[in-house]
């Protein structure tokens, strides 16, 4: 079930869904009709021709499903490409104060959607920073406490993001995508029943249960792409000491 774009489960046709094809205004005009700030950023996405069909409504489906979960006052996306994902926090949460946007080249994409984003929602001015770098250098940018997010970091770059997290103590959103068998920590005994992938995201759970994260697991709409499972994790509150008698 779409739950960002409540629209899209009414139409009999979605095949156009997981389309790589850039958005266009007959499409969005069509389809996105409503005075709602995600219609009316879509229309202006679509009016500019800079992302495809997919790539939206991944970044929406994903960010309606984490939002009350990993939203705090300063975010990062990691491995972001154009950054939608962060730049959705930035615009729908007003408890985020800053989003860091991270990758190791900025597109071409990003500063037009940027200028789209501002047009619909001009509060998220100063609320947006991109930075060219890796994952593994932009850790010192980052405040403790801040909330990871990243949307099909590919392969073990999802791990280094999962890291990172651990390493501040955020919440933390992964959509894993590109899960290399050779690389797979899981037993071989788990990777034969599961998949490897599903082994994968298994083990990586079990890897933020012991660094004190409590995780739950969700998915976006397989339409839009197969690779749809979500990992959300947060810090486990500590006991409550027992009053003394």
């Amino acid at each position: 079930m779409f739950r960002f774009f409540r629209q899209l489960n009414a139409l009999e046709d979605r095949s156009w869904v997981a389309s790589r094809s850039n958005l266009g205004s007959a499409l969005a005009d069509r389809v996105f009709t409503t005075d709602t700030l995600q219609d009316r950023l879509v229309r202006a996405l679509a009016a500019a021709r800079i992302l495809p069909i997919k790539e939206i409504l991944e970044c929406g489906e994903l960010f309606e499903r984490i939002r009350e979960d990993v939203r705090a006052e300063q975010m990062a996306d990691l491995c972001c490409g154009h950054g939608l994902l962060g730049i959705l926090f930035a615009l729908f949460e007003r408890r985020v104060q800053h989003v860091l946007l991270a990758d190791e080249r900025e597109p071409p994409s990003h500063a037009k959607l940027l200028a789209c984003a501002r047009q619909v929602g001009p509060w998220i001015d100063d609320k947006v920073t991109f930075r060219q770098a890796r994952i593994q250098d932009v850790g010192s940018a980052l405040l403790p406490g801040t909330a990871i997010v990243s949307a099909h970091a590919c392969g073990t770059l999802t791990d280094q993001c999962l890291d990172l997290a651990t390493a501040l103590g955020g919440a933390v959103a992964v959509l894993p995508c590109c899960y290399p068998q050779r690389t797979c920590p899981a037993p071989p005994a788990v990777q034969l029943a599961l998949g490897h992938a599903l082994a994968y995201d298994v083990d990586r759970t079990y890897r933020l249960e012991q660094a004190g994260y409590h995780v739950r697991w969700t998915t976006i709409p397989a339409e839009i792409t197969p690779m749809n499972r979500v990992l959300i994790g947060h810090r486990r509150r500590p006991a409550t000491a027992a009053p003394a008698v």
